[in-house]
């Protein structure tokens, strides 16, 4: 958590720390239990592995965009709710990890590069927390649970692990979105609404390929 008595220099440096645990964790213990585990084609498999992938990424994605805006935001409340949601997220990190690796699939290349772009939208974020609160962050749920939804139902019915692992991800986003919303919120702008919607599509896109 961000310490107050802490230089700029040292700020950056727990960022940088923080950015490249989150990008090069290989944590996979969240999960003990195999019994919902059934045998895959490699077809199924392949599927499966590309929709976990872009999960991975996508929480990749949420572990930057609450940083960057707890990072800038002045509101001690909701800094510190922020610095929380990150480590409920890192479980999701690990549930995808341990998902990954039993699919001998991989993270996408490109995971350092979201990271970046994901903390440079939260902090904007955090410089607009007094005309968006936590708006940004209810937004990002709000899209967030409409993936998954599309993820689980486009995995193989075979795969009951990976949809059990990604509605475990599921209800954990809609607290996430129900806290925001306790919290206050204020509605985005309906372009950066669009904008944050055709970035993720073209991110999927992308991871899913590399």
């Amino acid at each position: 958590m961000q310490n107050k008595n802490n230089s700029l220099v040292d700020q950056l440096i727990i960022e940088v720390e923080y950015a490249l645990g989150t990008i090069y964790d290989n944590k996979s213990d969240a999960w003990s239990s195999n019994d919902t585990e059934a045998k895959l084609n490699k077809t199924q498999s392949s599927q499966s592995e590309k929709i976990m992938r872009i999960n991975h990424m996508g929480e990749v994605c949420a572990q930057a965009l609450y940083r960057g805006q707890a990072a800038f935001t002045k509101d001690k409340k909701v800094k510190q709710q922020l610095y929380q949601m990150c480590e409920e997220e890192n479980y999701h990190l690990k549930l995808c990890n341990q998902r990954l690796k039993e699919l001998d699939g991989k993270k996408s290349m490109l995971n350092p590069l979201w990271y970046l772009a994901s903390f440079t939208l939260g902090s904007i974020a955090g410089l607009k927390e007094k005309d968006w609160k936590l708006g940004f962050i209810e937004e990002t749920e709000k899209q967030v649970k409409a993936h998954l939804e599309g993820s689980i139902s486009s995995l193989p019915k075979q795969d009951k692990r990976s949809k059990e692992f990604l509605n475990t991800i599921a209800k954990d986003e809609e607290k996430h979105r129900n806290t925001a919303q306790q919290i206050g919120v204020n509605e985005i702008p309906e372009f950066l609404k669009k904008t944050m919607s055709i970035l993720s599509t073209i991110m999927k896109e992308i991871t899913g390929r590399i």
